[in-house]
């Protein structure tokens, strides 16, 4: 890890949301000034001299207009990325206008003076195009109980304005701040009220789609920009990227614009050492999926038993065991071809296995992270898995690994995309016996 000085503008917004100036106060106005800059020295990577916090809000479940599926996900995801990259997290999901006004206060609370901040909202948004706020858009961010938003005046009062979450953001932080905003999802306007949508469009400037032209449901954002920010890319790099994929799976055309200079790394490169010399030796380095799987003894025994290498390639061969079952062949296990469609916290799901009873078998348990992300194929989508031999749900489930950071919240898997995370074991989810 190194610390690089960088001269850097005070805010940095980037995701899917229409053109902000997000510049200092003193040089807001139609768009053309440029931004205030400042010195500041910030850490490549999880290692670094000035705190780090972000305030997470992910909106599902509207009371008015379409129901959204992958925005909690997506909210739940990112949480996990930055929590692992140092940031103290603010989180909410599912909020109403006073839960989410509370985080943002707690936000700003943490907030130092040389800090770096992330805001990342998925959900839904809308904009006031009559309206200019410090040479800006008025843009909003919806809460879940959205019923009264009909009038100006009511998103005044019951929505969170976008646009003083960054004025605030940039006045007591002069370090950086980075706002990304996975929205709009779908359209959420009513008659002819002035207040439109906001395109998927996103700045740092990251612009996915037009005004009012509905974003993609999929994830897709939130998936690359992880993907590329646990690499040691540039923030510049990263979104570079990110325009790439999202052009690629959506056919969406981002475009990118920021008045940052300096650099910035979620992920440290490493430096260069001198190789040693050392005495040739055979290693045996095993790769699950795309990434390095730490094998616990319980694990090694598996191999030894005869597990075949290639499921650590990714490949996958099964077969019918009987109606109700379907045999991993490289691995040996034998699964539920498909859930009881019940979600349980994860006692009841360890619980629920520990006394399924089915084909004879009586030893079922809750599948370990690993054997639970081996059977996602994000080759496939809705659900990530191959139907030939599996009926699952588009949801979560369980395994059974507790998350090393916190033994209150256990790791999960995605079927709709394979995705994997973390949640609270008091939580709700699908289990899958193995």
């Amino acid at each position: 890890m190194y610390i690089k000085t960088l001269s850097i503008s005070i805010s940095i917004a980037l995701g899917l949301l229409l053109t902000l100036c997000v510049s200092s106060p003193a040089t807001r106005g139609s768009g053309s000034a440029s931004y205030a800059t400042r010195d500041v020295e910030l850490v490549a990577g999880n290692t670094q001299t000035y705190p780090r916090i972000a305030l997470i809000i992910g909106n599902n479940e509207y009371e008015r207009g379409n129901t959204l599926t992958n925005a909690v996900p997506d909210a739940r995801a990112m949480r996990k990325f930055l929590q692992d990259k140092g940031f103290e997290v603010v989180y909410a999901e599912n909020a109403n206008i006073d839960k989410m006004r509370d985080k943002v206060d707690e936000f700003m609370g943490g907030l130092g003076q040389k800090s770096v901040a992330v805001i990342y909202y998925s959900g839904h948004a809308s904009q006031d195009k009559s309206r200019m706020y410090n040479g800006e858009i008025t843009n909003y961010l919806i809460p879940v109980n959205n019923n009264s938003l009909t009038t100006i005046s009511d998103y005044d009062r019951k929505a969170i304005s976008l646009n003083s979450i960054l004025d605030k953001a940039d006045e007591i932080n002069h370090g950086l701040n980075i706002a990304m905003l996975d929205a709009c999802r779908t359209s959420i306007g009513k008659g002819n009220s002035p207040i439109k949508n906001i395109g998927a469009e996103g700045v740092y400037l990251v612009y996915s789609t037009a005004s009012g032209v509905t974003a993609s449901d999929s994830g897709i954002f939130r998936k690359s920009f992880i993907r590329n920010a646990n690499k040691p890319l540039k923030l510049i790099e990263i979104m570079e990227a990110v325009k790439l994929d999202v052009y690629r799976k959506e056919g969406q055309s981002p475009s990118v614009a920021n008045d940052k200079r300096g650099t910035f790394y979620f992920t440290a490169p490493t430096q260069p050492t001198p190789t040693p010399v050392v005495k040739p030796q055979v290693v045996e380095r095993i790769v699950y999926r795309d990434r390095p799987v730490s094998r616990v003894n319980s694990e090694k025994l598996k191999v030894k038993s005869g597990w075949n290498p290639k499921i650590y390639r990714g490949e996958r061969s099964y077969s019918k065991n009987s109606t109700n079952t379907v045999k991993d062949n490289y691995t040996g296990l034998i699964w539920q071809k498909e859930d009881d469609e019940q979600k349980r916290s994860w006692d009841e799901a360890k619980g629920y296995c520990t006394n399924l009873s089915l084909d004879s078998y009586s030893d079922w348990r809750l599948p370990t992270m690993e054997e639970l992300y081996y059977l996602g194929d994000m080759t496939k989508v809705k659900p990530a898995i191959d139907t030939n031999y599996f009926n699952v749900k588009n949801s979560w489930y369980w395994s059974s690994t507790t998350y090393k950071n916190n033994s209150s919240s256990a790791w999960n898997v995605y079927f709709e995309y394979g995705d994997d995370g973390w949640d609270g074991k008091s939580h709700k989810s699908l289990a899958l016996c193995v």
